[in-house]
């Protein structure tokens, strides 16, 4: 089978891309930009649904389509950004598919259209209803949360995994989790049992789940016991969510906050009525995925990234502040007193303050990790050779450089080049 795969680059459609490909279909892809990866049988082109919902000759179906599947989606708390990908820019995509008489599949969202006040399932809804409307052969498939690697929502819970104490938005709200192979094993069973009349279909696990039973489950695959779980205060939550929404976070703000609190199940058999696939239990597809040593370091990242910046901005703040005299005090044992010293001090934290800046932005980071690592490199050399009777500091002021440099070469190593 011929098949257009729209968004092919995101977490569904690059799994969804593997799938149909070692089924034997021949797959066009599409991305937003140029892609460069090449995989045996598959054919590239571009194509970017905000551009196709204001200019309908900005892509061209490609001749002989069997199917077209939809796995694009935006996560955003805008409003305007989401009516235009999910929403207008999905239409046109299924009005060209229209024009030809080719199928669709469109991968949306369960909760999608029965909850209007929340933006991402409401441009979801809207574009579900526009192609059940449209007349052509089309199946609306409405997965719950999707867990896998290489998944958004999947990283945060892996992220949250490791802790043994872990706070929650709700603790009662129930969901029907699914891995992302079962979606693509799913969309290969439709695939060779088209209903006959076009449908919204559920895509969900077998068993409803609180976010607290999932988390333990992913605990469970790592090797770890159960976890405990406190709900997190509501004017709290409230507080975090708003500020969220101004800051444009994908995790937390009030859309995500509405979704956490309410129950989102199906009926399970509504798939395999139709095509005879049943999803299996989420703790059965856990094997390669969370990963316990990655877990950790995407759980511990933020902690370190944090205590790093404090001990660097705080030991500016004190040379300056409390610890000046302190700091000449030394500067006086190492031979240096007066203006060059005065001088060392001021460069000194500001050194520190800049490099702990640096820690700021990502753009910067790797070469802030870098200084560290000289400056810290030459703290040490210096003071072993000038000041060597501070290695016997009995609350290891100097040894300690040496698990700060050990912490910032982690950092470097783990820090995305991209």
């Amino acid at each position: 089978m011929k098949v257009l795969l729209v968004g092919a680059t995101g977490f569904v459609g690059r799994h969804l891309l593997v799938a149909l490909n070692a089924a034997g279909h021949e797959v066009i892809a599409t991305s937003r930009g140029h892609h460069v990866r090449s995989m045996p049988g598959v054919e590239w082109q571009m194509l970017d649904l905000d551009r196709l919902a204001t200019d309908a000759k900005h892509f061209i179906l490609p001749h002989g389509i069997d199917l077209l599947i939809n796995a694009a989606g935006l996560l955003s708390v805008d409003e305007q950004a989401l009516r235009l990908t999910q929403d207008l820019g999905t239409r046109a995509l299924f009005d060209l598919a229209a024009r030809q008489g080719v199928r669709v599949l469109h991968i949306s969202a369960l909760g999608a259209g029965e909850q209007p006040d929340v933006p991402f399932l409401a441009s979801k809804a809207a574009a579900d209803d526009y192609l059940m409307a449209l007349g052509v052969p089309a199946v609306v498939l409405r997965p719950s949360l999707l867990v896998g690697a290489g998944g958004a929502s999947s990283a945060w819970l892996a992220r949250l995994s490791p802790w043994p104490l872990i706070p929650l938005l709700d603790l009662h709200a129930r969901l029907q989790p699914l891995h992302i192979d079962d979606l693509s094993a799913a969309v290969l069973a439709l695939l060779r049992h088209w209903p006959a009349q076009s449908q919204i279909l559920p895509l969900v696990g077998p068993q409803a789940l609180t976010l607290a039973q999932v988390l333990d489950q992913l605990r469970a695959a790592q090797g770890w016991a159960p976890a405990r779980y406190v709900s997190v205060p509501g004017i709290l939550s409230r507080a975090a969510a708003w500020l969220g929404e101004r800051l444009g976070w994908r995790a937390l703000n009030q859309q995500s906050l509405r979704m956490a609190r309410r129950d989102n199940v199906a009926d399970p058999e509504a798939l395999a009525a139709v095509c005879g696939y049943r999803v299996a239990p989420l703790s059965t597809r856990l094997v390669d995925w969370p990963n316990a040593g990655q877990s950790a370091q995407w759980a511990l990242r933020p902690l370190l990234l944090a205590v790093m910046l404090l001990i660097w901005l705080g030991t500016a703040a004190v040379c300056l502040g409390p610890g000046y005299d302190w700091s000449l005090r030394i500067m006086a044992e190492a031979g240096v007193s007066g203006t060059p010293a005065v001088f060392a001090v001021y460069a000194g934290a500001l050194c520190d303050g800049l490099l702990g800046l640096g820690m700021l932005f990502k753009r910067w980071r790797r070469r802030a990790f870098q200084a560290q690592l000289l400056l810290m490199s030459g703290y040490t050399l210096i003071i072993s050779f000038v000041l060597p009777h501070y290695w016997l500091d009995p609350y290891a002021a100097v040894a300690k450089n040496l698990v700060l440099m050990v912490a910032t070469l982690w950092l470097l190593w783990t820090e995305p080049r991209r």
